[in-house]
């Protein structure tokens, strides 16, 4: 499979992105991914922090590649998924991922204290690794799109 067979079936549209707006996406996974660290917070909520800053990441991916997911149930899944053909995120790291969505929606829907230390660590690791691996792909393939100088994410350590 590849995007373009996902624009043809409607899952993905096609639209130009810029710098401006990957630095925007590039601020919210900082900002989420911070906001994941935060020990006065409940773990349900720095768990979702922490998932939203990988969700964003798989948005800038996509993003970058000119393209944006179609609003309608499962759009988020599809982001997700859209990592193997983007930054050719391993298959397995994907269905740890979709794991962790099933987990976030649990925890916003249906029960406090659904997450575990533990998995709150595996979903900011998880994170991270995919930040670091987006960057890599963002500097190897679309450098243009990455906010040039000091405090951008092009320095070594990615931020």
């Amino acid at each position: 499979m590849s995007l373009e067979k996902w624009v043809e079936y409607g899952w993905l549209r096609r639209e130009s992105t810029s710098t401006g707006e990957i630095k925007d996406l590039l601020g919210i996974v900082d900002r989420s991914l911070a906001d994941s660290k935060v020990e006065a917070v409940s773990t349900d909520l720095r768990f979702i922090a922490a998932f939203n800053a990988a969700l964003c990441i798989a948005t800038t991916a996509l993003r970058a590649s000119g393209l944006r997911t179609v609003t309608q149930a499962g759009h988020h899944v599809k982001t997700i998924e859209s990592l193997e053909l983007t930054i050719k995120a391993n298959p397995k790291v994907i269905q740890r991922f979709k794991t962790f969505n099933n987990k976030r929606n649990k925890s916003v829907y249906d029960v406090a204290g659904a997450v575990s230390d533990q998995e709150l660590e595996a979903m900011v690791k998880l994170a991270e690794e995919l930040k670091n691996n987006t960057l890599a792909w963002l500097r190897n393939l679309h450098p243009e799109l990455l906010p040039a100088g000091p405090s951008g994410p092009t320095r070594a350590g990615g931020d």
